[in-house]
């Protein structure tokens, strides 16, 4: 026994219905437009998420099967599947690009980090250097411990001089 009750069963079994429906639909008007079909496209057209396609074998089947026709079709277009493609050149390049950026930002991130450290490191130093011109103790000054600020909270509580 499933534990639902009927009604919610029924409308389960509704709902998946009309869904395998709209896929169905939604993958002939793509084949009839000689658009590239995919399990995206059709979970697309079909409002429908790709997890549900892979999970039906039956639509599984026919998409997989529309896909190759299409893809054997001399009409078809250029896709990033076809080596040599503008398409995928494109994607080459622009994922370069990326790649190149994530590089560059990678670093900016570590000069700063050794900056952030270098700066600490002269906060230090002159609080030191203060407490020993002073008769206040550097540990009573608010959100100084031990040493350089280590917690984003430290760092905002820090007086500065």
């Amino acid at each position: 026994m499933n534990g639902l009750p009927d009604h919610l069963r029924q409308s389960a079994a509704s709902r998946t219905a009309a869904a395998e429906d709209k896929a169905r639909r939604a993958l002939r008007r793509l084949a009839a437009s000689r658009e590239p079909i995919s399990f995206t496209a059709v979970a697309k057209a079909a409002n429908v998420s790709t997890d549900f396609l892979y999970r039906h074998a039956e639509l599984r089947t026919q998409i997989e099967r529309q896909r190759a026709k299409h893809r054997s079709s001399p009409r078809h277009s250029a896709t990033d599947d076809e080596p040599g493609s503008s398409f995928s050149s494109a994607v080459r390049v622009l994922t370069r690009k990326l790649e190149e950026e994530r590089r560059a930002r990678h670093r900016e991130v570590g000069e700063l980090r050794r900056a952030l450290e270098v700066a600490q490191g002269e906060n230090l130093e002159l609080r030191r250097r203060l407490e020993k011109l002073s008769s206040i103790p550097i540990s009573d000054l608010p959100g100084v411990g031990p040493g350089p600020a280590s917690t984003e909270q430290d760092c905002k509580t820090s007086p500065t001089f």
